[in-house]
């Protein structure tokens, strides 16, 4: 008989995409799913009453009293899970039909993989394609190769490690997702913890599609508090039990680990702070913004540059016509086209 896989929907306050999710789990052609859907946004009757509507075959169901945080409430998922294997599904994602039977194929033929992913893709609100990662992954990795190639190459092309099969018990005994502010890179740390010490699996022939929206990739999240879950996100690397008994037994390993995960992390709010939220914040509002982070010197040089070719070009816009260096100073310093 096949093992008994639990899929974990977690659900807030968005229920437009719920339909559609149950609908793509109806059509896995895997025999026993386990269909677990979990109310965190306490809207009474309205989830089941949308569940019965369109998923044709038995559920569970459950609902928290009131709403825990995002990290924790993936932890109910996977504390509630009956299967063997355990697959949490945003309410807006989507996985080819052969999703859940390709990936037990995979982890039953590797036993030493600690999870295993499928193809990504990434679509925007009407589902249509956006890109999609690369399909020349090894089928076996090893853990450590994995996070050089993911958080420090982008060899791969992953965005989003958020869905992925993985047995149940291990998932239980890494802790399962820290709890991180604003869930700020908590798939991330999980995904770390279970393959450090272990493979993962890789399958081109099965599909994770990510809905690309402002919300399900934290490009609406307040700069202050993307700075708060970066900083957390930083400190379990030097405190989570798992870790650091990778750290104690592969010290010099871990040490190039962490870099290539601390600079994914800064990078990434250097990135948002300078594109993006120059656009939303005040200019004093976004310069006190780069100081949010932790003290990374490569960071803080790239956060200096920046400045320095802001400010030059917000001083030569109002007076490069009255101030004679200025004019030399915006030649110089100007920010080149993208």
């Amino acid at each position: 008989m096949s093992k008994l896989v639990t899929i974990g929907i977690p659900v807030y306050k968005r229920l437009d995409y719920l339909p559609n999710v149950l609908r793509v789990i109806a059509a896995q052609d895997y025999p026993n799913i386990d269909l677990l859907v979990s109310d965190n946004g306490m809207n009474g009757s309205a989830v089941p009453a949308i569940v019965d509507r369109c998923y044709p075959k038995p559920y569970r169901f459950r609902q928290n009293p009131s709403t825990v945080s995002c990290s924790s409430h993936f932890n109910q998922l996977i504390d509630n899970a009956s299967g063997e294997y355990f697959i949490a599904l945003a309410d807006d994602d989507e996985i080819s039909p052969n999703y859940v039977s390709e990936l037990v194929r995979l982890l039953e033929k590797h036993p030493g993989a600690s999870l295993a992913l499928a193809l990504e893709e990434q679509i925007d609100v009407t589902g249509e394609l956006i890109r999609r990662s690369k399909d020349s992954v090894p089928e076996i990795l090893s853990g450590p190769d994995f996070i050089r190639a993911t958080w420090g190459t982008s060899q791969y092309g992953f965005q989003s490690l958020c869905t992925f099969l993985a047995e149940t018990r291990r998932l239980t005994a890494c802790g399962g997702f820290p709890e991180i502010w604003a869930a700020t890179g908590d798939e991330d740390l999980l995904v770390v913890k279970l393959c450090l010490d272990n493979f993962i699996a890789f399958s081109p022939r099965c599909t994770f599609r990510k809905r690309f929206e402002e919300t399900s990739f934290g490009y609406a999240i307040e700069l202050q508090d993307l700075a708060r879950g970066t900083r957390e996100f930083i400190e379990c690397l030097n405190s989570n039990p798992t870790l650091l008994d990778y750290a104690r037994s592969h010290p010099s390993e871990w040490s190039e680990l962490r870099s290539c995960l601390i600079t994914n992390k800064w990078r990434c709010y250097y990135f948002r702070w300078a594109t993006m939220y120059i656009k939303r914040l005040t200019t004093m509002k976004w310069a006190l913004a780069a100081f949010y982070m932790p003290f990374i010197p490569t960071y803080y040089k790239a956060v200096a540059h920046t400045l320095f070719r802001t400010l030059v070009s917000s001083l030569v816009r109002t007076g490069r016509e009255h101030i004679p260096w200025a004019d030399n100073l915006y030649r110089r310093f100007r920010p080149k086209p993208s």
